[in-house]
């Protein structure tokens, strides 16, 4: 699916808009250097915006964005440079979601070497809880709890990063591949 040059898409799907309000081109990547008691003051770059305003919305139709900045700021080219840069910037940003995903993993496959052990012994626990007499005794159950609680342990954290930490980076990639491929329409502040 293409955008058009206007923001809408090839095949008619209406795409999502991102309205951005920023006062330089550059806040589209870098926190601006201004007063931090303004209140103009962003405390976020454009794209970390963006990003927020696209992990929290389940569509995967195409993005329109729409960046108001001072006319004095806007130039014929701009729109064309931003989404370019947008674009390096995105597949940079992916590269490095992948790269730390793939970290995540091999750390949960590491914490094994702990966790293993630390399960194996609360199993072996619980093993040895089932030949305490009296079976409802004190001895029992606390040996019985106790080998429970340090199997979960022993699994949940590695499982826990291997299955569950990725999912941050692939929602977040999702967004950027949405905003790689933006319309970028540059509008003056003053516009309505």
């Amino acid at each position: 699916m293409r955008n058009t040059p206007g923001g809408g898409t090839v095949a008619g799907r209406r795409p999502q808009v991102v309205e951005l309000r920023l006062m330089r081109p550059d806040d589209m990547f870098e926190m601006p250097q201004t007063d931090l008691f303004s209140e103009y003051r962003n405390f976020l770059t454009g794209v970390d915006f963006c990003l927020s305003e696209l992990r929290g919305r389940p569509s995967r139709r195409p993005v329109r964005l729409e960046i108001r900045l001072p006319p004095e700021e806007i130039d014929d080219d701009l729109a064309e440079r931003m989404r370019r840069t947008l674009h390096r910037y995105c597949a940079h940003r992916l590269r490095y979601n992948r790269r730390e995903t793939r970290a995540l993993r091999v750390g949960g496959l590491g914490a094994f070497r702990i966790g293993l052990p630390v399960a194996a012994l609360g199993l072996f626990l619980t093993a040895v809880a089932t030949t305490i007499r009296p079976e409802n005794g004190a001895g029992n159950l606390i040996t019985d709890h106790i080998g429970w609680v340090l199997a979960w342990l022993g699994l949940w954290f590695p499982l826990d990063e291997i299955l569950f930490y990725p999912l941050v980076y692939r929602q977040e990639s999702r967004a950027l591949r949405l905003l790689s491929e933006a319309a970028v329409v540059v509008i003056p502040l003053d516009q309505p």
